[in-house]
């Protein structure tokens, strides 16, 4: 942009010559996308201002940024998380037993069934059936979807059902308490996971949404669909799914081309 130009007189080709000059200096994408936003947000505040009548950034577009792609726990990690769950945390007084009850059942039955923390923590005991081993969550949107899970959750939840969850006094229909007979806040789910992740010896930043992030990779290695995997996860748009064929090996990215109408190079 030419200097001795002010501010308020600049139009679209001016904004357009200085994304160039950043392009040509080999800014990166998310760079150049932030410029671009503070542009539009200085407009935007000029515009309100009733100091010009027009907005030349109206139609200046960001650059398209690469999608982050979910970062899921090898199998090592994975089964250190479950043994830490096992061996439980350090509380101290009458709950100790409970919670060290309640916490394995809910990060064996996260990684079984791939659900949401969100999903996890307003689940209600009565939508559990251990027997057939289903449980019914309340997703996005409101959409109820059935999930089956293994065996062994269903037996780590049917022990917290019966043995830990009535010494919490129970004060809602939500299966996960806390003391003081409260439902879980993701807060509170967040801080036993880093807990656990340290008591694991996980080098890496563990949150939520990554065991769901593996439980949906360790699917698709195994050879589900993405179809399957979709109704699983509670997804609206199967493109959404489809990120999770980038983490798992190049033999299964032919799943796209049968279930995808798009998915064919």
């Amino acid at each position: 942009m030419a200097q001795e130009r002010p501010v308020l007189s600049r139009d679209e080709n001016d904004i357009q010559a200085f994304l160039k000059l950043l392009k040509k200096k080999k800014q990166q994408s998310t760079s150049i996308a932030r410029k671009i936003s503070a542009i539009k947000q200085f407009y935007k505040f000029l515009i309100r201002e009733e100091l010009i009548s027009e907005d030349p950034s109206l139609f200046i577009e960001s650059p398209t940024l690469p999608k982050k792609l979910p970062k899921a726990m090898d199998e090592r990690a994975v089964a250190a998380l479950l043994k830490a769950a096992d061996r439980g945390l350090d509380y101290h007084g009458k709950f100790e037993a409970a919670l060290k009850i309640r916490d394995r059942a809910m990060i064996y039955l996260l990684y079984a069934t791939g659900v949401r923390v969100s999903e996890l923590i307003n689940l209600e005991w009565s939508k559990v059936d251990t027997e057939a081993g289903l449980i019914q969550v309340l997703g996005k949107r409101n959409k109820e979807r059935m999930i089956p899970f293994a065996p062994v959750a269903g037996e780590l939840i049917l022990e917290y059902l019966e043995n830990a969850r009535p010494l919490l006094n129970p004060k809602s229909d939500i299966l996960f308490l806390g003391q003081g007979g409260e439902p879980l806040t993701r807060q509170a789910f967040w801080k036993t996971l880093k807990k656990l992740a340290f008591l694991a010896e996980i080098p890496t930043s563990l949150h939520p949404h990554m065991l769901r992030h593996t439980f949906a990779s360790d699917l698709l290695r195994s050879g589900m669909n993405l179809r399957s995997l979709q109704t699983l996860l509670g997804h609206a748009d199967l493109q959404t799914t489809q990120v999770y064929t980038h983490i798992v090996p190049e033999t299964l990215r032919d799943i796209i081309s049968q279930y995808h109408p798009r998915g064919k190079k």
